[in-house]
């Protein structure tokens, strides 16, 4: 292979910097043991395979969002943007995460410890953010409220597990696998409706 002019440079910079980069992990983990209830800070949860963390009332079976993940940078971002200090939880993800963009994850599997979830979709901001954060938080916090996950492989989560991009084995089993397990979350939310 041939380098060109400037690349050796670059590598050794690489080489020399490498250290300093930091592993995604996560940072905090949420839950909410009943609608309206404080978020509570836990250490380490018990996430189960279709289903989600226990203990908190936003998991279940078949639903799009059993676990939700939002970026420690962006909380930041929101916080200076709106001026106040943003309290840990007070964005209702389940699942604080730093070092890693989301936003571009849809489709794909991440690895959180020994916990393996399917992006499924952005966690758009709602109004409640307004209550639980403050004014202006919902609009400040669009485009990048997180993401929703379903949850492939379950086990113990604690703060400050590794978190990795997987590649899915069989991209188009993955693909129809989300979609019907879109249409069976819909027909539910259907079902309790009637």
């Amino acid at each position: 292979m041939k380098l060109k002019i400037g690349e050796k440079g670059f590598l050794r910079f690489l080489k020399r910097e490498r250290h300093k980069v930091k592993m995604a992990e996560i940072i905090s983990i949420h839950i909410v043991r009943k609608q309206k209830a404080p978020s509570e800070s836990c250490n380490q949860v018990m996430v189960r395979t279709n289903f989600g963390i226990e203990g908190d009332y936003r998991s279940g079976k078949y639903q799009i969002g059993q676990i939700t993940l939002v970026e420690a940078e962006i909380m930041d971002t929101v916080s200076s943007e709106l001026g106040y200090d943003i309290p840990a939880g007070a964005s209702r993800r389940q699942i604080m995460v730093g070092g890693i963009t989301l936003n571009g994850l849809i489709g794909q599997n991440l690895r959180l410890g020994h916990v393996l979830v399917r992006v499924e979709d952005n966690c758009n901001p709602c109004n409640n953010m307004e209550k639980r954060i403050g004014p202006g938080a919902k609009d400040a916090m669009n485009n990048r409220g997180g993401i929703r996950c379903r949850v492939i492989e379950g086990g113990e989560l604690h703060v400050g597990d590794k978190i990795t991009v997987e590649d899915s084995s069989c991209p188009y089993y993955a693909k129809l696998s989300s979609f019907c397990f879109r249409i069976i979350s819909y027909l539910r939310r259907l079902s309790n409706k009637a």
